[in-house]
């Protein structure tokens, strides 16, 4: 009999090892649906990367044609803008018959069509606007007492040429610049007038 409760007592070996080996399959079976919701994620990850990366490298390559197209005219069309810019006045030349004028007004014309084809065009500031640096050179500076005026364009002598932001031929103006002792004697002038 003790032979028997012993044998009761104790699981048999194959009970042992079928429930050993169940817990073995569970736990491989939920490492597995584990690894495979991973593997599922970093696949839609890599999927986004490459379109992402695509994307990228497409909107870089039609950058770069764009730019390409138009940066290799650069040194034509500042040349057309020095000739644009730089003979416009002979218009205002009473020397020239009216069918010259005519002609060089039809020139002109067409080397303005000629910039504006390439994304540039003549702009000339007004008066009190204010100076913007890298499209202007200044020619003269005009002191003036109202510190509101001071950086302000005050004439413009030439015409300048912009293409992208950037200048192809900068503007020649004239600038007005705050001076404080202007407005110093201004007031002692005015002081004086009251005694």
């Amino acid at each position: 009999m003790d032979t028997q409760e012993n044998l009761g007592a104790e699981e048999s070996p194959t009970e042992v090892d079928l429930s050993e080996l169940v817990e073995m399959i569970n736990e491989i079976s939920e490492r597995q649906e584990k690894n495979s919701r991973q593997l599922t994620q970093v696949l839609r990850e890599n999927v986004n990367f490459q379109n992402q990366v695509r994307q990228g490298m497409y909107d870089e390559l039609e950058n770069l044609k764009e730019t390409q197209r138009g940066e290799q005219f650069t040194p034509i069309l500042k040349a057309i803008a020095a000739v644009c810019v730089e003979y416009r006045s002979l218009l205002n030349d009473d020397s020239i018959s009216k069918k010259g004028r005519r002609t060089l007004q039809l020139l002109f014309d067409e080397l303005e069509d000629i910039l504006s084809e390439y994304d540039a065009e003549v702009f000339r500031s007004r008066k009190g606007e204010p100076r913007k640096p890298l499209l202007t050179k200044i020619i003269n500076t005009i002191s003036t007492d109202d510190q509101n005026l001071h950086n302000t364009i005050a004439k413009s002598r030439r015409a300048g040429v912009i293409r992208n932001g950037r200048p192809l031929y900068r503007e020649f103006v004239d600038v007005y610049v705050f001076d404080a002792t202007l407005t110093t004697n201004k007031h002692k002038s005015e002081f004086a007038r009251t005694d």
